[in-house]
């Protein structure tokens, strides 16, 4: 059920209500039942270093796909910077999902 909430980008708590008001905008409370998403200011700065994460894992095959076929170093960059670019929206709602998910679990809301 929990990953299912965190595929569908539903609340961490009650794994209903839904997180995203837009495509880069979170809702400040969970719609269904309330609970406040941010707990204190800089609570996402965690979620960055999850992005940076998820990043690697897409970037590094493409790099890989790159040495292998002997792409030129323009390649490379180009690539990447697409690849990135066109995905930053879900990198971005998945890597504060994740760490919504995972703050829940470990200290979860009374």
């Amino acid at each position: 059920m929990r990953l299912y909430a965190l595929l569908a980008f539903r609340c961490p708590h009650c794994l209903q209500g839904k997180v995203f008001a837009g495509l880069w905008r979170m809702h400040a409370e969970c719609p269904v039942c309330g609970i406040h998403f941010e707990r204190e200011e800089g609570y996402f700065m965690m979620s960055v270093f999850i992005g940076y994460v998820i990043s690697t894992a897409l970037a590094v095959p493409l790099i890989v796909v790159c040495y292998v076929q002997r792409a030129p170093v323009w390649w490379y960059v180009g690539s990447n910077v697409l690849l990135l670019t066109l995905l930053s929206p879900l990198i971005f709602r998945y890597s504060r999902m994740i760490w919504l998910h995972l703050d829940e679990l470990f200290d979860p809301r009374g």
